[in-house]
């Protein structure tokens, strides 16, 4: 019986069309009046086969062929100098900008990589420390001397 379902559905377009082997109509047939499944799926097959042809058969508008003419010799048409230029930038600017963006993005992760550890808090100390070890190193007996050594001993008598 399944072997006969199997047939059935690989002849489906023939069955429609009418145009069953000699050798295997007799057998197709029966087997179509025998089995409900069968039946249901060849009357609906007809009635899809049936719809597309009916589909296949509009008249395409007058308008058709002149249009379609006109879009090809469009396309056709030598582009102006200027617009060759234009597509010949896009072209290889495509890849200058893939390479831009990859290149930001390093960068941008490089920068997320240095920032401190989570929870901890910059000092004030901590942004001027660079600047003010230039002034560390003024000649002793100077003026300056003096006032960054009192500052410096200032703060460490402080609690």
């Amino acid at each position: 019986m399944e072997t006969d379902c199997r047939r059935t559905a690989n002849h489906l377009i023939d069955i429609v069309e009418e145009h069953i082997p000699e050798s295997q109509k007799k057998a197709i047939l029966d087997h179509i009046d025998a089995c409900p499944r069968c039946a249901r799926l060849v009357e609906d097959f007809a009635r899809l086969w049936q719809g597309t042809a009916a589909a296949g058969k509009h008249k395409l508008s007058e308008r058709f062929w002149p249009e379609l003419a006109a879009k090809i010799e469009a396309l056709e048409k030598p582009q102006p100098f200027r617009e060759k230029i234009i597509a010949g930038l896009r072209l290889s600017l495509r890849p200058a900008a893939a390479v831009a963006i990859l290149a930001i993005g390093i960068y941008s992760g490089f920068q997320l990589g240095n920032m401190p550890p989570a929870g901890t808090v910059p000092t004030e100390m901590s942004y001027f420390e660079p600047y003010t070890q230039d002034l560390l190193d003024f000649p002793e007996g100077s003026l300056s001397d003096f006032y960054t050594q009192y500052e410096i001993q200032d703060q460490q008598e402080i609690p």
